[in-house]
């Protein structure tokens, strides 16, 4: 199932965003604040392929003068199945990076110098006392003597401090104007002002304004046009199964029509019309 229009917004500005090299220094910055002499020069992102996981991603992985692996997931559900998803992504990356290094065999007896990875979650959903740690031996498998293990730091508390506490304020004050203006122009527009105003991604919402409006507009559009395909369908079946019943005699025209609350002419007008585009 696709996500809805909702998500899809929310991780539009986060791969966006945190792929630009300006952006993704700051997310570094929010992580290590003890590391002062990083550049944007020293940060390479590096691609996740989503051949394992074939969905929409909301996912960002980049190395530190290529001895740091961070990979960094948003997510607004709760989930522990994270911790596999984080697994499988630094499989692919690790895969990627030795790919990129042909002089490095793994048949080889020295060991390779794989960076150190790090491992981060950017929950932005509403459930309360979320764990600041998560590790796939204790919380997945709830059993120690497993022989493998992945911990990854959970960051859920909004602010202005730092751009990880931005974009949280950003995907709340998004939820809350979906919640109260649906999906329209005017919850999009409100989203971007009111973040502006709080100084959540100011900078970047003021550069990017007129795309990132567009965007959740375009979503938004997307989302109606599924909502009332879906819909058209579910009464094209609803039709299509009473016209049947009125033909072998088992529901009346006038019991038909009314159970889809027609009349017996505008009932038998549909079924015309329904044999028309079949």
């Amino acid at each position: 199932m696709e996500p809805s229009a909702s998500r899809q917004a929310k991780d539009h500005v986060f791969v966006d965003m945190f792929n630009q090299p300006k952006y993704c220094l700051e997310l570094f910055n929010a992580l290590h604040p003890e590391a002062m002499d990083i550049t944007e020069a020293d940060i390479e992102n590096i691609s996740i392929s989503h051949v394992i996981v074939d969905k929409p991603y909301n996912d960002l992985g980049f190395t530190v003068r290529g001895r740091l692996l961070v990979l960094v997931e948003a997510q607004s559900s709760w989930s522990y199945n994270i911790l596999i998803r984080l697994l499988l992504y630094f499989a692919d990356s690790l895969l990627g990076i030795i790919k990129d290094h042909e002089e490095w065999d793994v048949h080889n007896h020295a060991k390779l110098p794989l960076p150190v990875p790090e491992f981060y979650v950017i929950y932005t959903g509403d459930k309360k006392n979320v764990p600041q740690v998560i590790s796939l031996k204790e919380d997945y498998f709830m059993n120690s003597t497993v022989p493998l293990d992945l911990k990854a730091r959970v960051i859920s508390t909004e602010g202005t401090g730092d751009i990880i506490g931005q974009y949280i304020i950003y995907t709340h004050v998004f939820d809350q104007q979906v919640r109260q203006h649906g999906y329209t122009r005017k919850a999009a527009e409100e989203t971007v002002r009111i973040c502006k105003d709080r100084g959540a991604l100011k900078e970047y919402l003021e550069a990017h304004e007129k795309e990132v409006i567009n965007s959740m507009i375009m979503l938004f559009e997307q989302e109606e046009s599924v909502k009332r395909y879906g819909k058209r369908k579910l009464n094209e079946g609803k039709l299509s199964a009473y016209a049947e019943m009125v033909f072998d005699g088992t529901l009346t025209v006038e019991k038909a029509a009314s159970k889809l609350n027609m009349t017996v002419e505008q009932f038998k007008e549909a079924v015309e019309a329904l044999k028309v585009t079949a």
